[in-house]
């Protein structure tokens, strides 16, 4: 009998412990998600950080299998806390790609190196869930380079409109940026319609009025199975594209001058012209 009690006793303060347990880490993640919406730049930094190392604790005996892993692990083992984890992250990164990547709110000098490992590493925590809502704030996210743009393509057919929409952004990076990525994306289901939808992408963007785009345009033609097609209007571009950069051509093709869509253009002529390999 009183081995019954003590075994009720013992699972009746389990019990209670693990309540607790469960009371205070709802409580720690209701603190850290509202401090993540805060006003000031230095509290939701303070508060993002607090959020990775609550989720890097039960990870411990993995070593350094690294944040992705920890994610997982944190979010498979706390479902009631997990979609208001996943939005929160989601939504900060969508809020603080404002103020790192479009400037909208502050100029970027005024942001000191701790600021962009914040956002560096806010958008590998994203880049890390599996969640189609964070698509959106991905695609803010692009121009930052290949994390952010290796979440995006992860999600396949599902980003390719969300990214297709951003050439007709503004910025001539985000739509050289969405132009390459579009192509990835339709590349990948490779049929008809997706091919010819590359070729009249190519078509329109190589009369882009930045740069940028269109040299992203012509690199692409490079890495295009019916890259031959291309050779008249490559060489009308390596005669007559008007960017002019201070310099000189590497290749002499612009005699003491250097126009960077022309000089490209010649690079994808030779390529061609020599059956080598693309270089992306």
């Amino acid at each position: 009998m009183r081995t019954i009690s003590c075994l009720f006793l013992v699972l009746a303060i389990s019990t209670l412990t693990g309540a607790q347990r469960l009371t205070s880490l709802d409580s720690r993640v209701s603190d850290i998600l509202g401090r993540m919406k805060g006003q000031d730049l230095a509290t939701r930094e303070a508060a993002f950080g607090e959020m990775m190392a609550l989720i890097s604790e039960e990870d411990r005996p993995a070593g350094s299998s690294g944040q992705s892993h920890a994610m997982t692990v944190f979010l498979a083992q706390h479902p009631n806390q997990a979609d208001s984890i996943k939005l929160g992250l989601i939504e900060l990164l969508g809020s603080e790609n404002d103020l790192f990547v479009l400037g909208k709110n502050a100029a970027p000098d005024t942001y000191t190196e701790e600021d962009g490992e914040y956002h560096a590493g806010l958008i590998t925590a994203v880049s890390s869930l599996d969640d189609e809502r964070a698509i959106p704030a991905l695609v803010g996210a692009m121009t930052t380079g290949g994390i952010a743009q290796r979440g995006i393509l992860k999600y396949g057919d599902k980003a390719l409109e969300p990214v297709l929409e951003q050439l007709k952004n503004p910025d001539g990076l985000v739509r050289a940026t969405a132009l390459g990525l579009s192509f990835s994306l339709l590349k990948r289901q490779n049929d008809p319609a997706s091919l010819k939808r590359v070729t009249d992408l190519v078509r329109s963007s190589l009369t882009d009025p930045d740069t940028v785009v269109r040299r992203r345009a012509v690199r692409e033609i490079d890495c295009l199975a019916d890259r031959q097609e291309y050779v008249p209007t490559l060489e009308k571009i390596a005669k007559t594209d008007p960017e002019k950069r201070l310099g000189k051509a590497l290749d002499g093709g612009d005699g003491e001058e250097f126009y960077p869509v022309r000089y490209d253009a010649r690079r994808v002529l030779r390529d061609i012209q020599n059956n080598k390999s693309c270089t992306p």
